[in-house]
């Protein structure tokens, strides 16, 4: 970060803490942190008293980077006299907010946005929107390509290099190519935002659990296309599943089940009555739901046909059913059905605990 941009913070902390403390002399001394991230030593002198500020300037991308700095904060030395440490940040969302709340971790952000709780003192300041733009430039590591090298570091039962991850999710799938060069960029974004740490040319995933809240509000956010509605006669939705399995592999259609018809040949949990089918182009079923004898309907449909957001990767980890129906994998049953509007979360739910937790609750120790 070049010196103006430096002092430019400084002067946002200056102001933010005079807004915090009306009425007290406030006193800033520029300083670095081990691995040389810029911090302050902050006096804050009133009329009865005085605090000592021990102020990391936090420039905050993701919940791993921050779970990472209120852990730096807790373990920063003292230093001569009784400090607090505070993580200061450009703004921090209220979703942020609430982490360092819960770990316990005094914050500022420029916005105005302050938690500090000490003998004495109880600041409690939300509310304050963020008063600049989102930065640019960042790295979309949710995108459907990128999300490729998320999905094969979740289920790496080891640390893998660059090259291996190129050479495993390109050997799984003729259509997709990752080449090193790519890798390396995301690998370098992840480690930006903590996500990841290198040993000896090795990449290993840190902070998973909090990774897949990243991207499941990311993914929440992306414009995925209408389904297409379909009505089949059957005597139930979990019925029609082989019927449409065979229809489609008779066709040569590439396919995948997904929500809550496709969790049900996982690991099941409620009933259901559509099912969620991806393909991956539409006209290469119209055949096959011909033969079926589907009908297009508006409402009250059973069989809901789609193209994935994630054109690619939605297919890349699929699994198959012992029925021999194609699913998509775990982590895309839970991020389809995270906010599938009936009883999604709860399956969602139930598939973490059964079958997404070891993979991402696992030990991330260095």
């Amino acid at each position: 970060m070049a010196t103006a941009s430096i002092d430019d913070e400084y002067q946002s902390l200056k102001h933010v803490l005079r807004e915090i403390f009306p009425g007290a002399a406030v006193e800033l001394s520029p300083s670095q942190l081990r691995g040389h991230a810029s911090a302050a030593e902050v006096d804050v002198r009133f009329a009865n008293g005085s605090l000592h500020l021990r102020v990391m300037l936090q420039h905050a991308f993701s919940r791993a980077q921050l779970i990472d700095a209120a852990e730096l904060a807790r373990l920063a030395p003292a230093g001569e006299g009784s400090s607090i440490p505070v993580i200061a940040s450009a703004y921090l969302s209220p979703a942020s907010q609430q982490l360092l709340r819960d770990a316990n971790a005094a914050f500022i952000d420029y916005a105005g946005n302050a938690w500090l709780v000490v003998p004495g003192i109880h600041i409690d300041r939300r509310g304050f929107a963020n008063p600049g733009k989102e930065e640019r430039g960042q790295r979309d590591l949710f995108s459907d390509k990128a999300s490729l090298v998320l999905r094969t570091l979740l289920v790496a039962r080891s640390p893998m290099g660059v090259r291996e991850i190129a050479s495993s999710v390109s050997s799984k799938d003729e259509r997709i190519r990752l080449t090193p060069g790519y890798v390396s960029k995301m690998i370098g974004e992840l480690e930006r935002r903590g996500y990841v740490s290198r040993s000896a040319e090795k990449i290993k995933l840190r902070h998973a659990d909090e990774l897949l809240r990243d991207w499941t509000s990311a993914y929440r956010g992306r414009r995925r296309p209408v389904p297409a509605s379909y009505f089949v006669l059957a005597p139930s939705a979990e019925d029609l599943l082989p019927r449409i399995a065979e229809a489609f592999h008779a066709k040569g259609a590439d396919y995948v089940l997904t929500g809550h018809a496709g969790a049900s040949l996982v690991d099941r949990y409620t009933a259901f009555d559509v099912a969620d089918v991806y393909v991956r182009e539409p006209e290469d079923v119209v055949s096959a739901l011909a033969d079926l004898g589907a009908r297009r309907v508006e409402r009250g449909g059973n069989v809901n046909i789609s193209v994935p957001y994630y054109r690619e990767s939605a297919f890349y980890d699929r699994q198959m059913s012992k029925g021999g129906i194609k699913v998509v994998s775990d982590l895309q049953l839970y991020l389809d059905l995270y906010d599938y509007p009936v009883r999604g979360r709860e399956q969602a739910e139930h598939l973490y605990e059964r079958r997404l937790r070891p993979l991402v609750e696992r030990d991330d120790r260095p």
